[in-house]
Order: structure tokens, then sequence, then C-alpha cells
């Protein structure tokens, strides 16, 4: 069988192969010129949109700086908002214009975190938005809004505005967190171990003996000023606090003195567990406030307790000798008539007028009761059936429930019935609520109708505001600032129930107290020893020792005169470093046991911050002329991360968040409808 072989032309097939291969590398080429090419674009893609980015941001930071250096209030309207560029060239790093991308920047107010343009700065903070809107010629738009915060006052351990006196922090002394000062700065000269700075500090002027101070957080001289908060802008707070009731209302008070040591007004808070779960919460903080009958003498003595230095005819009794032997705020608990309670000096004195006793027997008793059987003797009617020695003296300020036997051990508000009776006890009463007792406590409290809720009430945004001078006190609960255009008097300890810097959240515990004119330590029967027989005595307060303050305080001032102070006041209300009479002579060892740090009338411990608008005034001496309280402060974190109410701000704002915006969104809704939103937030 024969078998035929037919080869084929191998040329052509290696033609054709090489034809395949040819066009997979060509294709291969062609990919990598496309994607080479896709590449170059999306870079340039990525470019342009970073540069667009680039240009948001930097347009952003122009408003910032345009308002940290300008007139932010001409700048933030507060219902419209302000635009600064409206499609204008972008300048690069030279000046020259970017070829094809203008800019529109926008600026604004925004509101605070619970709703109302009213709660801008309820948390402290006064809020800005700016709006940056980047486009090129191809129609590309990026957006982008900045959240900016105004610092707050509140951040500073220590500030002071003017440096008037001759004062000065002496060696003992330290600031435990960031200190500035518009003016100068008086150091103790040789101070070792030296005057601790905590916290960073500047200074605008000169330092007097720089080499005293420890600055442990860094030291910046010939500082730029910071604006200081003017009158003018204090009294803007009073619409905020109008607006938690009404013109007149609960939060918007009227004292009967203003620019005086000697209130015509007090405030007291407290806090009240009305669930009964045995915890105070945030919103179970309330306050009550007195309002004195007159402005006669007797009456503002009772309200801040001051010495009583009225006596009767033929009493024998002097002023230097026995200042608060008719005082109706001073006792101690004795037994009188077969009665065993608490007698004020006056309550005795009265008893044994009544038992006909003379003038010797009633000066004896009353100086038997002030000095815990120390000094004088006991009447008659104090003895039957055996004395009591008295104890447990103290001294309240005026409409104080233990002034009262029906309310005394309580902390139940005393009705009119018992604090304004005419003849014998026209000093004063308890304001009613304007629209009767609040529903948190009108089941459960008696005295329902004289609490003043403040976080129960959802339109109390944290501002009470005064016209005129006030007193304060109390236990708090919840975020409060007092605003007054008068002084505001420290009358009393005034604690926070969360204890400081350890909840800085909406729910935690916070105080300002922001006077247009001076803030002053009331150096009255409750914080300071007085004479008794003419010795000194103490120990009449809870805190005999220490009188102490969780608050960030501002003493504005009103721009003239020595304003804008913090002092002690002179024991029968007159200001400044000169008492009418002086913490020297005779004491009994209560009255020793309250110095402190050389203040013969105890500390002075604030906790939070000091902000005063001049220092011209020691706040104690230890001469010939002793009187006062030394200074022993504490920062408070929270206040530079969440301050009191509307405390004042420094007009420098700072960045919070950046947001990326939606520009056809925006384009929709209209800028002016965006910055309505935000107001309203």
């Amino acid at each position: 069988m024969t078998v035929s072989l037919t080869v084929g032309n191998r040329r052509g097939a290696a033609l054709l192969f090489t034809l395949v291969v040819s066009i997979a590398v060509a294709a291969m080429a062609l990919g990598a010129v496309l994607l080479s090419s896709s590449a170059r674009l999306t870079t340039r893609f990525g470019a342009r949109e970073a540069s667009m980015q680039a240009a948001a941001n930097g347009g952003l930071e122009l408003i910032r700086d345009s308002l940290n250096h300008g007139v932010f209030d001409s700048l933030l309207p507060d219902n419209d908002f302000t635009t600064f560029a409206l499609n204008e060239p972008i300048p690069d790093a030279f000046g020259n214009p970017i070829p094809g991308i203008t800019r529109s920047l926008y600026v604004g107010r925004t509101g605070g975190r619970t709703g109302g343009a009213a709660t801008a700065g309820q948390y402290g903070n006064n809020f800005a938005s700016g709006v940056s809107v980047i486009r090129d010629q191809r129609g590309a738009v990026a957006a982008r809004r900045l959240l900016m915060t105004q610092e707050s006052w509140a951040k500073f351990a220590v500030a002071i505005n003017d440096w008037g006196g001759t004062a000065m922090y002496g060696c003992s002394e330290s600031i435990q967190g960031p200190f500035h000062s518009n003016d100068k700065l008086r150091l103790q000269g040789g101070c070792n171990p030296k005057i601790l700075f905590a916290g960073p500090a500047s200074v605008v002027g000169a330092i007097t003996n720089q080499s005293s101070g420890n600055y442990q957080g860094g030291l910046t001289t010939n500082a730029a000023p910071i604006v200081w908060p003017t009158p003018a802008r204090i009294s803007l707070m009073q619409q905020f606090a109008v607006d938690a009731d009404a013109a007149g209302g609960d939060y918007d008070l009227t004292s009967l003195t203003s620019g005086q040591t000697v209130p015509g007004l007090r405030i007291e808070f407290l806090s009240i567990d009305v669930n009964g779960n045995g915890t105070i919460e945030w919103d179970e903080g309330y306050m009550r406030v007195w309002e004195p009958a007159t402005t006669a003498d007797t009456v503002l003595a009772f309200t801040t307790a001051r010495l009583w230095t009225k006596f009767p005819p033929g009493s024998g009794l002097t002023v230097p000798v026995d200042p608060n032997a008719l005082s109706r705020n001073c006792g101690a608990v004795t037994k009188v008539n077969g009665t065993v309670r608490f007698y004020t000096a006056s309550e005795v004195y009265n008893a044994v007028d009544a038992a006909g006793g003379n003038a010797n027997a009633r000066r004896n008793a009353v100086r038997w009761l002030l000095s815990g059987g120390d000094e004088g003797s006991a009447h008659s009617s104090m003895t039957s059936g055996g004395a009591v020695t008295p104890s447990q003296r103290r001294c309240f300020l005026g409409g104080d429930p233990a002034l009262y036997p029906s309310t005394n051990g309580t902390d139940l508000t005393p009705d009119p019935s018992l604090t304004n009776v005419p003849g014998t006890a026209a000093f004063g009463e308890w304001m009613a609520r304007r629209t009767g007792p609040h529903a948190s406590v009108a089941g459960i409290r008696s005295d329902a109708a004289y609490l003043i809720p403040l976080g129960r009430n959802p339109n109390f945004k944290g501002a009470v505001f005064v016209n005129g001078d006030v007193a304060i006190s109390g236990r708090l609960r919840g975020r409060v600032s007092v605003f007054a255009t008068g002084n505001i008097v420290l009358a009393d300890d005034l604690l926070y129930t969360v204890p400081p810097g350890t909840n800085c959240g909406v729910d935690g515990d916070i105080f300002g107290a922001i006077a247009t004119r001076d803030i002053v330590i009331a150096d009255n029967s409750v914080q300071t020893p007085f004479n008794v027989n003419g010795r000194l005595y103490g120990g009449f307060d809870d805190t005999p020792r220490d009188e102490q303050y969780n608050m960030f305080f501002l003493a504005a001032g009103t721009g003239s005169g020595n304003t804008g102070n913090f002092y002690t006041s002179g024991l029968w209300g007159v200001p400044g470093p000169v008492p009418p009479y002086y913490l020297n002579g005779i004491k009994h060892s209560s009255a020793t046991a309250e110095n402190c740090a050389g203040g013969p009338a105890g500390c002075i411990r604030i906790t939070g911050g000091l902000a005063m608008g001049r220092v011209d005034f020691y706040t104690f001496r230890t001469d010939s002329r002793a009187y006062g309280y030394a200074e022993a402060h504490t920062y408070d974190k929270c206040g530079a991360i969440n301050p009191p109410p509307y405390f004042p701000t420094t007009g420098e704002f700072g960045e919070s968040r950046y947001y990326e915006i939606d520009p056809v969104w925006l384009s929709q809704k209209g800028i002016g409808n965006y910055f309505a939103s935000l107001r309203a937030q």
C-alpha cells in the first residue's frame, strides 16, 4: 500500500503568526498608552480637586482671620450673614490670579446645641460658620464649611486687664492654670521656692521681679492684648434671662441697691432629689431669691448677716465690744424658758428683757450665747431645770430656714408670715415664682411656690440677670451664669453638687459670676470672726477656715474709676482695704483657728477661674490693720472645655470642625436659607 504525504508552505504560516503577535503587541502598547493617559487624567483631576479643596480651606482661614482681626460683631449680624467675596479670582503665592478658578466666601452666626438662635453661647461658646465655595471654568464646584468657636475668658485660671495698684503675688502663692495680663505682672522679689505658674503665662507689659516666677507652662512677654468685655456686652444677656420666663420674671431680677457692697438682693441655689432615687440629677437644681423689704440699714444687714450695730438707748452695748449683741442672724442652741432650740442673739436679748432682766443681765446673756458659755452668764430664764451650755454657734444669711423654729433643721423656705412681720420682723421675703409652683416640686414640697427651676425649665438657657447688686451662695446643680449690672457679693459658700473638673459635659455643674462692677468677698458674720465682750470669736460657719466658691468670675468694671476689682468688703460695708475695725487684739481659739496662710479670716478658695478688670486692692492684711482672706485658688479645666453659659468671650475664634457640603444641594437651598438653618441649630 502506498501512502502519499503533502507538504504545505511554512512561510505562509509564519507570516500569519507574526501578524497575530504584532497585533497583540500593538494592543498591549495601546493599552499601556490608554492606561498612562487615564492615570495622567486621574492625577490631573485629583490635583485639580486637591487644589480646589485647598483654595476652599484657604478661604475659610481668611474668614477666621478676618473675624479675629476685625470687629467681629459687625461681621456677624444676628439674623443675616456677611459676604466677604463673590466669585472673585484666587491669588497664588505671588499674588497673581490663578486662571479659571473663582471663590465666594460667606460668614454668619451658628446656634447652640439645643435649638434657637439664643442658644449660641448657652454652653459657654459663641459659634460662627464660614462657607467657602470654589468654581472653575469647566463647572466643577467645591464647597466647605468651618465651624468656629469663640474662646471664653473662662479658659484662664487668672486674667487681668489693668494692674493699677501695688498688690503683687507673694512667694507662697501659685497659679494653677493659664494666666494672662493685658497690663503688667507684679511678683514679690527673692522668692525661693519660686511662684509657680503651672499653665502658659502671657503678659503684655512689664514684669516686676520676673526671676521670682517658675513658668512651667512657658512665658510669653510683649503679648498681644485681648479685648476686654464691656458693660454694654454684659447687658445683652438680659434678653436671655427674659426669654426663660418674662421681663421682670423669675430670672430677670432687680436689686434695691447698685454699686454697693451691701446688696439689696440675694440668690441661693439648692438641689432637691425630686424623684427620690437617691441621686441629684442634672435637672434637679433650683434657686430661690430673697428680696429685702427696704434699704434700711438693719434690713440690709439681715440680708447678708452683717454686723448688727444698732443698739437701743441705755443698753450699755458698744460696737467695738459687742457688735452682734442684737443680731438676727447669729446665735446658738440653748434653753430659754424651758425650750431647747436655736436662738438668735436678738431672741435671747428680748427674752431676758421680757423676764425683767436689766441691761447688764441682757448683755451677759447674749455674750454667754455667742461665746458658747465662755463670756457673760446665763439669765435665770435660761437656767430653770439646769442651764444648757450654748452649742452649734452659727450665723446664717437672712431668710435662712435655720433662723425660724418651724423650719429649723430643714431646707424648707420660710414664708412671709415668718420673715416679713410688720413691726417685729419686717425684713423681707422669698420671691414667689411668677406662675405658681412648678410641677416638678408642687406635690412634694410645701415651699414649692418659692423654688425656681433651673434644668426643669426648658426655656432656661443658663442666664440669670440682676439689675444692681446681688449676693450669692448655696449648692448648685446645673449650668448657670449670673450677670449683674452692679456688684456680685460672695456671701457664703457656693458649691457644685458634682465636684469641679469631674464632668465637663452638659450634665455637669458649672457656674459663672459676671459683674459690671466688682466681685466682693463679704466680710460678714458668717465668714468672719467678730468680738464678743471685746474678744474675737470665730467658727460661726460650717466651714469657718475656708470660704469655698466653685465658680468662674469676671469683674468687668465700668471703664472708669477702680471698678472691676476683687476684694474683701469692710465689716460695715466699706469697700476696699480699710474696714472700720480690724481682726487684731485678744482672740479666742475659735478665731485663731480661722487663720489661713496669714489671712486672719481664713482662705478664700475659688475653684474655677478669676478674671479681673483691675487689680488695686489686697484681699487681706496681716499688720495692725489685719483683715480679710488669703487666696488659695484651684483651676477647673472645664472652663476651657465647656465654659459657663454665655460667659464673656475673648473675641478670638478657633477652629472646631470642617464639613464637606454637597454643592448641588447648596445651590438648590440657597446660601441665605443655609445660614438661616445654621442659626436655628
